[in-house]
């Protein structure tokens, strides 16, 4: 996708983070149990699949929250992983044409009438038919972001489930207080991991991926234009990238069920990025070889 269009979309996540840590005023929200009245009703209901479907996957396992969590968060990932895989593509072959709409971005620079705008609009679409790219498909991630902030919620939220609302039983409040959920050296999940060691390998992990997902695939090494613009342009996303490793560090800190819930699902978006660009590769490599 475009640099502008992958900004817009890092922006929106960034937003949604800080929504998710609780600065908005849907904070209580993650502060109470499942099941209780309120938030986003389709949401909610997701919210109870996955959290219903988390305790019994424990619950089969020797009642350990932290096994669920895991099987879960890699079932919801792989359940994700077509439209992650459309993504990527259309990440792969924007990344291809990107050269040829800079030199159209530059040729009409400082041409604001209606006849170059028109004619700046034609020739990029014509790049867009030359790769197939439908420009809708920037928004392809936005279909998960439902399942992602449900899961988020999950992941914050079951172990303050204990069946009760200010000590009192509420008939539609889950109960998941027989849950285990000690992990190796942290006693409870839902708090902090005192030695840091989680919150640490959330950054570690996400700055990594960043430095690869970031990085030119071997396929578009040889693509030596780049103009001004998009060069400042990677420079932004770089930026905010980091900042958004920062932000999730910050978050990782307070709760060690959602710290081990992003390593997790970070491991595995790495592993589907790795892999993806491989099939990408393949494909490349057969339509230079019709060619």
């Amino acid at each position: 996708m475009k640099n502008s269009t992958r900004i817009q979309l890092l922006v929106a996540i960034l937003v949604l983070v800080a929504l998710l840590s609780g600065c908005s005023n849907s904070a209580d929200m993650y502060s109470s149990p499942i099941g209780i009245e309120g938030g986003v009703g389709w949401v909610q209901w997701i919210v109870l699949q996955i959290a219903d479907f988390t305790y019994w996957v424990s619950m089969q396992l020797g009642g350990y929250y932290f096994v669920g969590l895991i099987i879960v968060t890699l079932i919801v990932r792989t359940a994700g992983w077509p439209i992650y895989s459309k993504s990527n593509a259309m990440t792969m072959k924007m990344q291809q044409a990107q050269p040829e709409l800079d030199k159209i971005k530059e040729k009409y620079q400082g041409k604001t009438d209606d006849t170059a705008q028109k004619k700046m609009q034609a020739e990029t679409l014509e790049v867009y038919k030359k790769y197939n790219i439908n420009p809708m498909g920037c928004l392809l991630p936005f279909l998960q972001m439902p399942i992602f902030i449900a899961m988020y919620q999950v992941v914050r939220r079951i172990p303050l489930s204990d069946g009760m609302v200010d000590n009192i039983i509420v008939d539609g409040v889950r109960d998941f207080s027989d849950l285990n959920f000690s992990f190796l050296w942290i006693s409870d999940l839902g708090g902090a991991d005192q030695f840091y060691i989680l919150p640490a390998l959330v950054g570690i992990l996400m700055f990594l991926y960043q430095r690869y997902s970031m990085k030119k695939p071997e396929y578009l090494q040889n693509q030596k234009y780049k103009s001004s613009q998009g060069s400042q342009s990677e420079k932004t996303m770089k930026m905010m990238s980091y900042f958004m490793v920062v932000m999730l560090v910050w978050i990782a800190k307070d709760v060690s069920g959602i710290a081990l819930y992003w390593i997790v699902g970070n491991a595995y978006q790495f592993l589907q990025t790795y892999l993806n660009r491989r099939s990408n590769f393949k494909k490349i490599e057969l339509e230079r070889n019709k060619i």
